[in-house]
């Protein structure tokens, strides 16, 4: 009788600790899903989502100012140029160097390139499954070697100037942010650079990954491609007269 009552209460001295920490365990994680927890993880990145959206309004007001300046400039040579023979020929290799430095819109036959992640549902390897700074990069620099008259990404002319870089997972272009699917617009030779793109020793990094399924990428031919002028400010350090 005596060793059943011992046994007894062994038992329930191990059942009290066991319901105990079952309790806490309950009341951690009921926390954890409840509001205050989800308080404290958006405390941190709210304020950074609001900066950046802050600045890109900001890029974007400036961009504005800066075309209606540039089309107050036009009016200004336009009115200029019926003065006088020399200045309609001044005029004219001012619009020169204005499209060589990618500061006038351009249409003609080229190549659109469509660049995207391919993210598998339930997959967790986000990483992998990323377009970085370097795939855009790389693609540039094909189209250019291909004999490309103007090129932009997502509507944003590329210049002599631009840069292309990674804060986080966002990809910043021409000082705004740029997210995926990714259209590249390219004026230039089809045939040139068709041939180029479908040249195997060409960007072999995207097309390794695109055969693995990790993303996505496509490359038309289209008669009439459209590529804006560049909206940004011009940085110029070093320059030469003739």
């Amino acid at each position: 009788m005596t060793d059943t009552r011992a046994l007894r209460n062994g038992l329930l001295l191990l059942l009290l600790p066991a319901l105990l920490f079952g309790f806490l365990v309950t009341v951690q994680w009921r926390t954890r899903e409840g509001p205050e927890f989800q308080e404290v993880a958006l405390r941190y990145t709210r304020p950074l989502s609001a900066s950046a959206t802050r600045l890109q309004q900001e890029q974007d007001a400036l961009k504005v100012q800066l075309a209606d300046l540039r089309r107050r400039l036009d009016e200004v040579q336009r009115r200029a140029a019926s003065q006088s023979e020399a200045t309609t020929e001044l005029i004219a290799r001012i619009e020169d160097l204005r499209a060589q430095a990618g500061l006038t819109a351009l249409k003609g036959e080229g190549i659109l390139v469509r660049l995207e992640p391919v993210r598998p549902a339930g997959s967790r390897d986000l990483e992998r499954h990323t377009c970085h700074a370097p795939d855009l990069t790389d693609i540039v620099n094909a189209a250019w070697r291909g004999g490309a008259r103007a090129i932009a990404i997502n509507g944003e002319r590329m210049v002599a100037s631009s840069s292309i870089y990674c804060v986080g997972a966002t990809i910043v272009l021409n000082g705004s942010l740029v997210g995926p699917p990714f259209e590249v617009a390219i004026v230039g030779p089809q045939r040139e650079l068709q041939g180029l793109f479908d040249d195997p020793a060409q960007l072999p990094d995207l097309k390794r990954r695109r055969d693995q399924k990790v993303v996505a990428l496509e490359f038309t031919r289209a008669p009439d491609v459209s590529v804006p002028a560049y909206s940004g400010a011009i940085a110029v350090r070093v320059a030469r007269s003739e």
